[in-house]
């Protein structure tokens, strides 16, 4: 998917929702892709199929992080959706522990530094099934397949996580 994919189709309309979930600990069934196909079904009433699919994938992968990486069980999540002329934005923001913000962080910056994602993919997923290892490919999915910038922030407690998509070739 080229990132001038959605210039046929110039983006007039702007969406910003807000999602918010208290307490963590009382989420059952899977809270990550009810969340994703919800918004996916609501964003398709104004978008090309491609960008919806894009906000899904972006809305799982984040939230399902969070889910996977509770540390306070009455704690809340927020996420937040804009989709304008020039970006799809998500913003996730969760309690964590400054340890947790720095794994994701230090995550962050080797995916936004790598200058071959795609490659960085590979050989991360050659190594984690010499390894045996399941899942953790999320964040560089975004990057390496999906193309997001991802930022991670800490304030207080609160662990934000940023992905962002230009339309239309912004920059």
């Amino acid at each position: 998917m080229s990132e001038h994919e959605f210039d046929d189709e110039p983006i007039t309309t702007s969406v910003g929702l807000t999602l918010t979930v208290a307490p963590m600990g009382d989420a059952r069934g899977n809270l990550a892709t009810t969340v994703g196909e919800s918004l996916l079904a609501m964003l398709t009433v104004f978008y090309p199929q491609a960008l919806c699919k894009k906000a899904n994938v972006v809305i799982t992968e984040l939230v399902q992080n969070v889910i996977d990486n509770v540390s306070d069980p009455g704690s809340q999540m927020r996420v937040d959706l804009r989709i304008d002329g020039d970006a799809l934005q998500v913003q996730v923001t969760n309690k964590a522990t400054f340890e947790q913000y720095q794994d994701v962080k230090d995550r962050v910056e080797r995916l936004t530094t790598a200058t071959d994602p795609k490659r960085l993919f590979a050989d991360t997923l050659r190594a984690r099934r010499m390894q045996r290892l399941r899942g953790g490919l999320g964040l560089i999915r975004l990057v390496s397949e999906n193309r997001f910038r991802l930022t991670a922030t800490y304030s207080g407690e609160n662990l934000t996580m940023q992905a962002v998509f230009p339309l239309r070739g912004a920059q």
